[in-house]
């Protein structure tokens, strides 16, 4: 019984993804109700949070799905883990323009907190959204606006769809506020990295499925690259608090201290700057990272290595430093 069940979960994003197509050949072909007539079936899509918000499934990779956000609440977390440790309101006082890069950016609920955030604040908004799903991207027209400011983030990824010839008609009636410029890339944020130029962000969300599912986007070689396009009072904020990630931040010469904990559940700050952390790493958790195996960080030497490579490369490095030049990660560490 569990298993089927399991089974079936996996299975929900190649459904999504394939209704979404039709949903676009429909409206390329000129039909207007083209997203009213699949509405019902995409609303069976979404999985209601704690707080009222939703998310959605991915699909396998790896063992098992994930959600998109945490069951406690996809709005709470985005609030809790991004907007407000970001310190940009601080910042908001010291500069006119607030740039923000928004990694894995889904449906939008990031993007959408940070907003809520600075709402108070006189600054302009500048966010680049990195998103390598068209069609995670198109799944939140089908969200029922959770704030005025999601009804911003869903009008841009429309105009978005529109202007890349998805979609044809504009059915989200939010309009921009004007100091509001968000951009969308659909690409792998590995190549945004590297072909993006003169930018430079005061807070950078990283939120993709877990180390275990993308690990291309927590290895040494990510966060060296991204390190390059910190303010000197930016901060790099992600739910995961998993030693591979922390190591690797550490590999990439940044400062990491402990993140907000949200239903037990804490994350990673990381930043150019030690002054900036707040909550340094517990020492035992330090330990775990300098001695263990399990803190053997990924590699991706050329921000280009599949899925399979990359885990692989780490599993190789673990299995020649355990018990040689660190501990296995199943035994006790010494004091």
């Amino acid at each position: 019984m569990v298993d089927d069940q399991q089974d079936s979960k996996l299975e929900i994003l190649d459904r999504i993804k394939t209704t979404i197509h039709e949903i676009f050949e429909l409206e390329s072909l000129g039909h207007k109700d083209a997203r009213e007539i699949y509405a019902d079936e995409m609303a069976g899509f979404f999985i209601k949070t704690e707080d009222g918000s939703y998310t959605l499934s991915s699909g396998e990779r790896g063992s098992e799905s994930e959600t998109l956000h945490s069951i406690f609440g996809a709005r709470t977390e985005a609030f809790e883990k991004f907007a407000i440790p970001s310190k940009l309101r601080e910042i908001s006082e010291e500069v006119e323009v607030v740039k923000i890069l928004d990694i894995c950016s889904g449906i939008g609920y990031n993007a959408s907190a940070v907003l809520d955030y600075l709402k108070d604040s006189d600054v302009r908004i500048e966010i680049d959204m990195v998103e390598s799903s068209i069609e995670t991207l198109a799944s939140s027209l089908f969200i029922a606006n959770i704030c005025e400011s999601h009804g911003y983030v869903k009008k841009v990824i429309e105009n978005y769809l529109i202007e890349n010839g998805y979609l044809q008609f504009n059915k989200v009636l939010s309009s921009i506020s004007p100091n509001i410029d968000i951009n969308i890339h659909v690409c792998d944020a590995r190549d945004y990295l590297k072909n993006c130029e003169d930018k430079e962000y005061d807070a950078v969300f990283l939120d993709p499925f877990s180390p275990s599912k993308s690990p291309e986007l927590y290895s040494v070689d990510f966060f060296s690259k991204l390190k390059n396009y910190l303010t000197p009072t930016a901060l790099i904020l992600t739910y995961t608090a998993a030693s591979p990630v922390r190591s690797a931040m550490i590999n990439a010469g940044l400062y990491i201290g402990e993140g907000p904990v949200v239903k037990r559940s804490g994350g990673t700050i990381a930043s150019r700057s030690q002054t900036l952390i707040d909550t340094p790493l517990s020492f035992s958790d330090e330990k775990v990272i300098a001695l263990s195996d399990v803190g053997v960080p990924f590699m991706d030497p050329d921000l280009s290595d599949d899925y399979q490579t990359i885990i692989e490369r780490r599993q190789s490095i673990r299995s020649k430093v355990r018990g040689v030049s660190m501990f296995p990660s199943s035994s006790k560490l010494p004091r």
